[in-house]
């Protein structure tokens, strides 16, 4: 490292330093400190306001063409530091180290306070009103932060305000001198609340500590360096703590008590502010819309040497710098006042480093360049725009949804790789609104491709505070305990957290398995009868802790005890079989979180004291988190940081008042979210990260994202005692002008692109939607500027858009997983095949089917597409995971509960154990249901004994093995050709069980017997079957008499009973082989059929035969089908669609299998509805 020779100190004073390229202020300030390094026990000093800011410019230090390493140099935060200095210059006995005036000591002082403020002094009836009423603890809180931080901004934009008020003046001040006017009524209490908060930190600490306010501390700060500055020793007085040498590095905003202790540091040290400034001529008096550099203004400004006189400047201005410089020029206007660069100029070859992005040829320059130099020399657009076609520097796009600016930026990233081998994925950054909204897209689109992959670029995302973590988030989870229902959703959610698995010893398959019995003991959601009774379940509910996770805990560990496969009633609760001795571990895990559950409720439920929450919280933490790897070990160490900070701030307060759960939650969590500039920053690859103030960091390519209108300037909400809001005065902070700055900054700081893009249309209903008001100001100028005008690259709404594949599109996309199907030859052959529907080919090696098989086929013929060909299993609407305990049983529920009683023959035992079971509706709704359900079974066993009578004999099962000759023309469906060329024997297997015979002689005729808890009927009359109730009998009854049975089958129901009558052998097995050739032919694709609206087809066929022989007029049988498949407004049932997740995803409305399901409902069901027989309850 080549330094020069460590100098005597610098000299001291205030100077400012500008350029628009923080590069070249980079390079400055680099310059400089090899040519005056300090002594080697002196630390660089360097204040920053972002985490960015402070990791670019360590990287820039440690550069071998810099210093080559950053070493004993302090970067902090402007407000922090310059605390230190009040400390060091009056000393640390008469200033804190903490605050008693900062916002978090204020809101917790403001806690303790107000509440008895409010009760004894007249003039805070307003606080007082609010917070009266429900929530009074939580609205306390509330107010106590909104007051805290407004105070906070008082004391650093209003200092002569709170002076007033402390010595008793209830007046405002304002900027320009003059009486003050006094406050409103309704805005006195503020005066009185900044007396009463100095009077208690005076009671607390003597009257010293309540001159330790931010403002009182500046004043006698600046009071004390000008005494030292007077002083005859002045030269050699330089109090202990200041440094040589301060640096502002980057800082685009700071309030006038900041700008006035830096300049009062400069009469004690080097203050060196490098401050970045868009504009080479003076700019201070630039107003939006009018004409700029108004001398009368101009002449209350001191004048720079070298800056460009009024009179030598453009008559116009430009109106991007008018439009989004309102933040800058108010601060470069600030600073101007303290800049004295005639005490400095000695010291520097030049004082200010504009370097004009347009090079000495602008008209050879980048559109985005011309345009960054417009700004720069306060050149307006010209009278007429120029003729220029667009280079590619400045995009302009518009997507649908936030999903699809990130997979249209995603392509926009390959593509300019690929055209520009230089540009490198760490030479872009991508800025946001707000990243809580916009980081699961950056994974989900970024995160995709593993390195290795074509299309993987590295990225890393800034920015995510700790509440976005999985562990804050189950954290976040265990604090609304009293507030949860303790479903077992919450449950599973809570368990995905590596670190709750971890201190309960379970694994991803151990809870998996644990979902699994949960689900199957009853668990819905409640920890126990008591929990209910606190969701307003009544105590003397029968049932009232059926389904919670006490109930079936009780199940569970029954069947563990018990060790039987079967259900098994004991003192009313029904064993569960699931837990064996090898699951005791995962039975461990359950119960020690249970138990934890258990200690936890009570302590989360009763207000306590900040000082008693931090041991709560704190056992909360080591009860329910346990790290095995050192990330979660520092993310709980994050978790506990806050507690720590907050018991030691209500100390320093005053504060024990007993707080409830729902202020402390909110406080705690709040605390996750702060940053610092600790936070991760250039992590490597693509730059992901929020518009923040002053993260003006050069990139090549700079994207912006979310340019939504309403989404930026991101809106702040006013408060209406924010008495600055109506007195405004130079450094004030607005966030609505911070906004317009960084977009201003982003634009400059662009070296060879700038990407902007927003959601110009409804991912709903494809309406317009505008831009950013600051997206529009571009694209005029822009539009102004150059011709043809520019418009917005309108993207499609999906990544599989057919615009995509298609030449002379505009559009073009790096992802070929979509193209396929957008082939022409592919999608001709598919329309072919059925109705744009792919399909797959079967293997030419098929030769066997299943009984269960050809079920599944009558029963759900798309079905077996899905799963028997794609081994894709669906989720049924039944299947998914319930949440709540049953209030009525659904169709499958009520099958399962009615055949369950069926097989215990009526038994009242098997009443109890359904009671028992938790599938019954609580209290005496669930008693009804039983004893409807038991009333049905008997009936129904009382037809059933009628037939078991005529058939006493009870046969062995019967194995099913049929060579079934497969046709190689498998008939005139369009779907054949796709299957054909399957001649040759396949084998049908199976099982027939419980057949019944007449006698035990040979060749006697057979029964075959099914019972049902519901009906097997329907129509008007009650005399036609119920065609999907029989699918199961009828493919058994055809392979029984295809085996030589005299069978027999019959299907019981409540209402009646199906007969199948006896079969040939030759015509049971000619049917067997139609369905079998229809099940090869729905393995090549979904089948336009639907069961229930087949049936209904071809009952509709069957009415009309009988019309016509009426002389009536028939009717479309595919309106009957469509009733049935379709939903109908106003039915109150779902459609058969509706009930399938399979149909859901192959067919969106009866329409897509009108065609094709006459031919199928034929061959599918056509037999089946020759041979139905209905019969009454007891067969004659």
């Amino acid at each position: 490292m080549n330094q020069a020779k460590a100098e005597a100190p610098p000299p001291r004073g205030l100077m400012v330093l500008h350029s628009n390229r923080i590069e070249d202020l980079r390079d400055l300030l680099v310059q400089y400190l090899k040519a005056h390094p300090l002594g080697p026990l002196q630390p660089e000093v360097i204040l920053l306001q972002s985490n960015g800011m402070k990791h670019w410019l360590e990287l820039a230090l440690a550069n071998d063409d810099a210093l080559g390493i950053c070493a004993a140099t302090q970067m902090v935060l402007p407000s922090a530091y310059l605390w230190q200095m009040y400390r060091a210059v009056l000393g640390a006995q008469a200033v804190p180290a903490h605050m008693p005036f900062d916002k978090t000591a204020l809101l917790w002082r403001l806690v303790r306070l107000l509440p008895a403020l409010c009760d004894t002094r007249a003039v805070y009836a307003p606080l007082k009103q609010y917070l009266s009423g429900d929530n009074a603890a939580r609205k306390l809180y509330q107010l106590a932060l909104q007051v805290a931080d407004v105070f906070d901004g008082y004391q650093s934009y209003r200092a002569d305000w709170l002076t007033d008020w402390a010595g008793g003046q209830d007046v405002l001040r304002g900027a320009v001198g003059g009486a003050p006017p006094p406050l409103t009524d309704a805005h006195r209490w503020q005066a009185q609340l900044w007396r009463d908060l100095r009077a208690d930190v005076a009671a607390q600490g003597g009257a010293a500590l309540a001159e330790a306010s931010r403002a009182a501390v500046h004043a006698r700060f600046l009071e004390t360096i000008s005494q030292l500055n007077h002083s005859e020793k002045k030269s050699a007085l330089r109090p202990s703590g200041v440094p040589q040498r301060l640096i502002v590095f980057g800082v685009s905003s700071l309030p006038m008590q900041a700008v006035q202790a830096l300049a009062a540091l400069g009469q004690l040290c080097q203050v060196m502010l490098f401050v970045q400034n868009p504009c080479r001529y003076y700019w201070g008096d630039l107003v939006e819309g009018h004409a700029a550099l108004r001398a009368q203004v101009r002449r209350r400004q001191p004048v720079k040497p070298n800056m460009l006189a009024a009179s030598d400047a453009p008559n116009d201005t430009h109106p991007l710098l008018a439009a989004l410089g309102k933040q800058g020029r108010d601060y470069l206007h600030l600073l101007d006042g303290f800049d004295a660069p005639e005490a400095y100029r000695a010291h520097w070859h030049r004082v200010d480093v504009f370097v004009d992005p347009a090079g000495a040829d602008p008209a050879s320059a980048t559109q985005l360049a011309q345009l960054q130099s417009a700004i720069l020399n306060l050149n307006p657009p010209p009278p007429t725009p120029v003729d220029l076609s667009d280079d590619g520097s400045l995009v302009l796009v518009t997507a649908h949804s936030a999903q699809r600016e990130l997979e249209v930026l995603h392509d926009r990233l390959l593509a300019w790789f690929d055209a520009d081998a230089a540009l490198q994925p760490r030479d872009v950054m991508v800025m946001v609104p707000d990243m809580a909204t916009f980081a699961p897209h950056i994974y989900a689109v970024f995160g995709r491709f593993a390195t290795g992959q074509p299309r993987h670029i590295p990225f890393s995302v800034a920015d995510t505070t700790a509440r976005q973590s999985p562990l804050v988030q189950a954290l976040e989870q265990l604090l609304q305990l009293p507030e949860s229902r303790l479903s077992l959703a919450d449950w599973l959610s809570l368990f995905e957290v590596s670190a709750v698995r971890t201190r309960f010893g379970l694994s991803e398959a151990d809870v998996r398995q644990l979902q699994d019995w949960l689900a199957a003991a009853g668990v819905r959601w409640g920890f126990d009868a008591a929990h209910r009774v606190q969701w307003g379940l009544p105590s003397a509910a029968p049932g009232v802790a059926q389904n919670t996770w006490t109930f079936g805990l009780r199940r569970l560990l029954l069947g563990y005890a018990l060790g039987i496969s079967d259900d098994a009633l004991w003192e009313d609760t029904l064993a569960q079989p699931a837990l064996s001795g090898l699951d005791a571990p995962l039975a461990a895990g359950l119960l020690g979180w249970l138990d934890a559950v258990a200690q936890t409720l009570p302590t989360l439920q009763a207000d306590q004291t900040p000082a008693q929450w931090v041991q709560t919280l704190q056992a909360l933490v080591a009860r329910f988190f346990a790290s095995d790897n050192e990330t979660d070990e520092r993310a709980i160490t994050r978790l506990l940081m806050p507690l720590a900070a907050w018991q030691q701030t209500c100390a320093q307060a005053q504060c024990d008042t007993p707080l409830p759960l729902t202020v402390v939650r909110e406080h705690w969590l709040a605390q996750l979210e702060q940053d610092g500039l600790q936070q991760r920053f250039f992590g490597g690859g693509v730059q992901f990260g929020t518009l923040m103030p002053m993260r003006a960091i050069p990139f090549k390519v700079i994207c912006l994202l979310g340019m939504n209108d309403g989404d930026y300037p991101r809106v702040q909400a006013a408060r209406d005692f924010d008495l600055m809001g109506n007195s405004w005065r130079a450094g004030d902070r607005s966030r609505r002008e911070d906004d317009r700055y960084l977009f201003l900054e982003a634009l400059l700081s662009a070296r060879q692109k700038l990407y902007v893009s927003w959601q110009g249309r409804s991912a709903a209903d494809n309406s317009k939607r505008p831009p950013s008001v600051l997206v529009a100001q571009l694209l005029d100028v822009v539009n102004a500027c150059w011709a043809p005008a520019r418009a917005p690259q309108a993207q499609p709404l999906q990544p599989f858009s057919k615009a995509y594949f298609e030449a002379g599109s505009g559009v073009a996309t790096y992802d070929k997983d979509w193209e396929p199907i957008w082939l022409e030859a592919q999608v001709e052959q598919v329309q072919a095949a059925m109705q744009s529907r792919v399909t797959t080919p079967i293997d030419k090696a098929f030769n066997s089917v299943t009984l269960d098989d050809l079920q599944r086929l009558l029963r759900q013929p798309v079905e077996v597409f899905f799963r028997n060909r794609l081994q894709v299993a669906l989720d049924r609407l039944e299947d998914l995971e319930q949440e709540d305990e049953p209030f009525a049983l659904n169709h499958l529920q009520q099958h399962q509960a009615g055949q369950a009683l069926l097989h215990a023959a009526g038994n009242p035992q098997s009443l109890a154990q359904l009671q028992a079971s938790g599938t019954l509706p609580l209290a005496g709704f669930g008693q009804q249901v039983a004893t409807e359900l038991l009333i049905q079974a008997q009936k129904v066993l009382q037809a059933q004994a009628v037939w078991l009578q005529q058939y006493p004999a009870a046969l062995p099962a019967l194995a099913v093995n049929l060579a079934l000759p497969l046709p190689d023309d498998l008939g005139t469906d369009p779907l054949a050709d796709a299957g054909a060329g399957l001649g040759g024997p396949v084998q049908l297997t199976g099982t027939l069980n419980d057949l019944r015979a007449a006698s035990n002689d040979a060749g006697t005729p057979c029964l075959q017997l099914a019972a049902r808890i519901g009906a097997v009927l329907e129509g008007k009359a009650g005399k036609t079957a119920r065609g999907h109730v029989l699918v199961k009998l009828w493919v058994n009854h055809l392979a029984g008499c295809a085996c030589g049975l005299q069978l027999t089958s019959v299907q019981l129901g409540v209402d009646g009973c199906v007969v199948l009558q006896p079969m040939a052998s030759n015509v049971a097995q000619a049917v067997l082989v139609r369905l079998t050739a229809a099940y090869a032919q729905a393995l090549v694709a979904p089948l336009p059929v639907a069961c229930k609206a087949a049936w209904a087809f071809l009952l509709e066929e069957q009415a009309n035969a009988a019309r016509l022989a009426l002389g009536k007029p028939p009717k479309d049988p595919h309106d009957a089908a469509c009733v049935v498949f379709d939903t109908q407004p106003g039915a109150g049932f779902p459609g058969e669609r509706e009930e399938s997740a399979y149909l859901q995803r192959a067919f969106a409305a009866y329409a897509d299998l009108a065609d094709g399901l006459p031919h199928w409902a034929r061959v599918l069901y056509g037999d089946l509805l020759h041979n139905v027989g209905v019969g009454g309850e007891v067969p004659s």
